[in-house]
């Protein structure tokens, strides 16, 4: 496959998950707009924190409920570690494939990378910010590049 052709390829994966994540969030959009005022009533409710309860010691308690993390080299002592099943019925897992993924982010090591010209990202909105989270993560130069420049596109259109 020449340069030319795997560009290509990725500029269509890029575009058609771009797409997916406009459907996605149009949708959302579009779901809360239109849900009964009854629904924002509880959900308000919900979002409030319990009298004498500050945000710190939520905040520590929702800590001390997460698992322990995972020692580091991928493998603990009993395996490959619990499998659980995603909406799909399909088993996942540490060390187990997941239908339709063609790879992962390397989420350790290198820092990010941001080009000069970009902004803090302190006022980003939702697809702002799952652009430049992909692009940040992006071990690919041309790709992470593409990804940029979709950032910038992005938040030109917005002013």
């Amino acid at each position: 496959m020449s340069s030319a052709e795997r560009v290509a390829e990725l500029e269509g994966q890029f575009e058609s998950t771009m797409v997916s994540y406009d459907g996605m969030i149009l949708r959302e959009r579009d779901y809360v707009r239109n849900r009964p005022a009854s629904e924002q009533e509880e959900e308000a409710m919900e979002d409030e924190a319990p009298a004498g309860e500050s945000l710190e010691d939520l905040i520590q308690s929702a800590e001390a409920e997460l698992p322990a993390p995972p020692p580091p080299g991928g493998q603990g002592e009993g395996g490959s570690g619990p499998e659980q099943s995603n909406s799909s019925g399909q088993a996942t897992g540490p060390g187990l494939p997941t239908k339709g993924r063609m790879g992962e982010f390397d989420h350790g090591g290198s820092p990010a990378v941001v080009p000069e010209d970009i902004p803090t990202g302190n006022d980003d909105d939702v697809v702002a910010r799952q652009i430049r989270e992909a692009a940040t993560r992006e071990t690919d130069p041309e790709l992470r590049e593409r990804l940029w420049e979709e950032y910038r596109k992005y938040k030109k259109s917005q002013k």
